[in-house]
C-alpha cells in the first residue's frame, strides 16, 4: 500500500559521459515521451481543478442543510477522491524528473528543457517516480468508479423532485470529472510507460514490470459507466405485468431406472403428445358411444331412470302467470 506521506528519496545526479553510450538513444526517446506526456497532462488537471473548486463550493454551501441527506455522501465522497488526486501534485512530479536530467546548479526553467541533458539522475530516484504513478492510477481508476456511482445516486434522487437544480449541478460535476479521468488514465499509462523505459536503461536486467504493475479494475456496468450517454432502462424499467414462467431444470439420473419411462423418446416433438384435454375428450366420446349403441338392460334401464329424473316439474298458477 503506498502511503501518501511518503517523502521522495534524495536525488543524486551523475554526469551523462559515465553512462554507455549504448543506452543514450533509448533515453532520448523516453525523455521526448515524457515532454509530450507532460504537455498532455497539463490542460486536463488544470480543468481537474476547475471543477474540483466548483464542487468545494457547491459542499461549504449545502453541506448544513444536506448533511444528512443520502445524496450528500457521494458529494463528500467526491470531493476526497478530487482532494486526493489535487494532492499528487502529477505534473510537478513529471517536471521534476525531467529536471533531474541537467545540472543542479543551474536555473529549472521551461527553456533548460529544451536543450540536451547533461545528467542522469540515480535508479532510486526514477524507482520512486515509477511507483507514484502505478498510484495514481490505481486512485485514478477507483475515483472514476465511484463518480460513475455517485451519478447513478444523483439520477435516482432526481425523481423524487426536491433539490432538482442542486442535483442536476451535482450530477453535471461528476459526469464532468469522470470524464477527465478518463482522459487523465491512459496519459498516465503513457507517462509510467516512459519512466519505466528510463529506468531499465539505467539498471538494465535489475527491473521488473511486476514490481510497478497497477491493478485492473472490473469494468462497470454500461448503463452506470457511460454517466447518461448510454442507455439506463435498466435502472427504472416499468413492470409491463407480464408473468414470465419459471422454467425447473430437470436433471436425469442413468442409474435412477424408475424415471425411463417417463422421459419422452428422443426424436419425437411435443407437438406429437397429445394432451390430457384431448385425452378426455376421446374418452368421453367413446362412453357415450358404448352407452348409445348397447343392449345391455342394465344400462338401458339406468339410462331410463335418470331421463326420468330430469323432467321438468310441473308449473303452478304463478309460473303459467309469469311465463
Amino acid at each position: 500500500m503506498h502511503k501518501r506521506s511518503r517523502q521522495p528519496p534524495k536525488l543524486a545526479r551523475t554526469a551523462k559521459a559515465s553512462l554507455d553510450a549504448t543506452v543514450h538513444p533509448d533515453i532520448d526517446t523516453a525523455l521526448k515521451q515524457l515532454k509530450l506526456c507532460a504537455r498532455n497532462l497539463q490542460p486536463v488537471l488544470a480543468t481537474f481543478c476547475d471543477e474540483l473548486q466548483i464542487l468545494h463550493r457547491l459542499y461549504y454551501k449545502g453541506k448544513n442543510e444536506h448533511r444528512s441527506a443520502l445524496f450528500w455522501r457521494r458529494v463528500a465522497e467526491m470531493r476526497r477522491y478530487g482532494d486526493r488526486v489535487e494532492e499528487l501534485a502529477l505534473s510537478s512530479l513529471v517536471d521534476s524528473l525531467r529536471y533531474s536530467f541537467f545540472a543542479e546548479d543551474l536555473q529549472q526553467t521551461s527553456k533548460l528543457l529544451k536543450a540536451s541533458w547533461t545528467h542522469y539522475p540515480d535508479p532510486l530516484s526514477v524507482s520512486f517516480v515509477l511507483e507514484r504513478l502505478a498510484a495514481s492510477i490505481a486512485l485514478v481508476q477507483k475515483m472514476h468508479e465511484r463518480l460513475a456511482y455517485a451519478y447513478q445516486s444523483f439520477s435516482l434522487s432526481m425523481q423524487t423532485g426536491a433539490f432538482l437544480q442542486l442535483l442536476l449541478t451535482l450530477a453535471g460535476i461528476a459526469s464532468r470529472l469522470s470524464y477527465l479521468a478518463s482522459e487523465l488514465t491512459p496519459i498516465l499509462q503513457q507517462t509510467q510507460e516512459a519512466v519505466y523505459r528510463i529506468l531499465t536503461a539505467l539498471n538494465p536486467g535489475q527491473t521488473s514490470r511486476r514490481q510497478f504493475h497497477t491493478p485492473r479494475l472490473t469494468p462497470l456496468d454500461p448503463a452506470i459507466d457511460t454517466l447518461g450517454q448510454g442507455s439506463t432502462q435498466d435502472l427504472d424499467e416499468d413492470d409491463t405485468g407480464v408473468s414470465i414462467p419459471r422454467q425447473d431444470a430437470q436433471f436425469y439420473d442413468p442409474s435412477n431406472t424408475t424415471h425411463k419411462d417417463v422421459l419422452p423418446a428422443p426424436n419425437r416433438t411435443p407437438s406429437d403428445i397429445p394432451s390430457l384435454a384431448t385425452k378426455a375428450q376421446v374418452v368421453n366420446r367413446t362412453m357415450s358411444k358404448k352407452l348409445k349403441h348397447s343392449s345391455d338392460p342394465a344400462l338401458l334401464s339406468t339410462a331410463n331412470e335418470k331421463r326420468k329424473n330430469k323432467k321438468r316439474k310441473e308449473r303452478d298458477e304463478i309460473d303459467r302467470i309469469f311465463g
